[in-house]
């Protein structure tokens, strides 16, 4: 679905005369390696995924909580139903926070090519992140806890807590729209309120997620920064150099 929007975009773009913009033009070329080494990276996973199988009792037994490093420890004690819906809301109103940028009227002339910016943030961080997860294959820290239910612990969704999923996406949606912003106003005064909310949501999402057992701390931070890194570097590459 992310391909075959971004695919239309290059379209629209191609056919519509843009306001001024700190980026160059999307290109076939260019985003032909983007998007294929993306795709790449997300059949390689869900390949992986298919020939994933969820724990055994026996399997589960012997996981041994004291080989967790001490800094990971805390998520080892919660389990929190309400948490990880909570974190569900905020990964799905994250894909809404770039509509924002739609009120910088340059921005909106330039909705094709802003759009196609956000959406290979999008297919990219889902890729690594998706790709990592199906290679390390680390139990998340619900499978550790003896108040989580067994049926939950056999899933084979068990073995995804690195890297957190739901962290990189909020961090990638909340920092691109604060990059592609701060190009479009690099003097204005409203930057530091900008960023600290787009530092705030995945904040708030991770520790959702480590509370609702779903991820440890580790799993958290790696993802604030492949989500973060993946929202700067799309832009970036495509930003007109001074």
């Amino acid at each position: 679905m992310v391909m075959k929007f971004l695919l239309f975009l290059l379209f629209f773009e191609s056919f519509f005369t843009q306001a001024q913009s700190p980026y160059k033009p999307l290109t076939w070329a260019n985003e032909a390696v983007i998007l294929g080494g993306s795709g790449v990276g997300l059949g390689i996973s869900f390949s992986l995924s298919s020939k994933t199988k969820g724990f055994t009792a026996e399997q589960i037994l012997a996981l041994k909580s004291d080989k967790i490093p001490a800094f990971d420890q805390f998520s080892l004690r919660h389990y929190s139903i309400s948490s990880q819906k909570m974190s569900d809301i905020f990964l799905v109103s994250s894909v809404a926070i770039p509509l924002f940028l739609l009120a910088d009227s340059r921005i909106r002339e330039n909705v094709g090519q802003t759009g196609g910016l956000v959406g290979e943030t999008i297919l990219v961080n889902f890729a690594l992140t998706n790709l990592v997860k199906e290679i390390v294959k680390r139990p998340r820290p619900f499978v550790y806890n003896p108040n989580a239910p067994m049926d939950a612990k056999t899933q084979r969704d068990a073995r995804k807590s690195f890297f957190s999923g739901h962290t990189s996406t909020t961090a990638a949606m909340s920092f691109v729209t604060a990059k592609i912003w701060s190009d479009y106003n690099p003097d204005s005064k409203w930057q530091p309120a900008v960023w600290a909310a787009a530092v705030a949501v995945p904040v708030v999402t991770g520790y959702l997620r480590m509370k609702g057992g779903k991820h440890f701390l580790s799993d958290v931070l790696v993802g604030f920064v492949v989500g973060s890194a993946t929202s700067f570097l799309i832009p970036e590459l495509h930003k007109i150099k001074q």
